[in-house]
């Protein structure tokens, strides 16, 4: 986070990294980071990729991924935001930049709230977000962290803010 803040990139928190914030005891597997996508704030966001030595993460059993040559030749272009839509290994981590899967930058920040994390502003996501598209999800990972899901929902109706300190 630090880093985008450092690259003035224009960005809201998705994923479950968001549920953490809420009180979900749960360990976030990478960052999930939805830019705005026009062309100077992408252009932002490439120099950071750059200077992280970021590179698409290779999955070979899935069907839309780039070769292992692809990845290791990938950079990006501000031009094209589809280049962004990765899960990208970077000196400081996963960092996963879905443009639209889990919901527009535009949508996503229309209810966002921003919330101070360590000294960073962060634009975090409605948690309901995140919920609504994990709702009948089958993966291993969501039926283990189902508990979670629903001690979030909990603290949901209860009112209670995130952690850290709203801006």
């Amino acid at each position: 986070m630090s880093e985008l803040a450092a690259h003035d990139v224009d960005w809201v928190l998705s994923g479950s990294a968001v549920l953490v914030l809420y009180g979900a005891t749960i360990t976030p597997n990478d960052l999930d980071v939805v830019p705005r996508l026009d062309q100077v704030n992408l252009g932002r966001l490439a120099r950071m990729l750059d200077e992280l030595g970021a590179v698409p993460a290779h999955f070979p059993t899935w069907p839309e991924s780039l070769s292992r040559e692809q990845c290791l030749a990938w950079s990006p272009d501000p031009s094209d935001p589809t280049c962004f839509d990765h899960l990208f290994v970077t000196s400081l981590g996963l960092l996963d930049l879905p443009p639209s899967l889990t919901g527009t930058f535009e949508a996503l920040r229309r209810e966002s709230v921003a919330v101070d994390i360590a000294g960073i502003p962060v634009q975090v996501c409605n948690p309901h977000e995140v919920l609504d598209r994990l709702d009948g999800r089958r993966r291993a990972k969501d039926v283990e962290r189902t508990a979670q899901y629903d001690l979030v929902r909990h603290h949901l109706h209860l009112g209670e803010p995130p952690v850290g300190t709203r801006l």
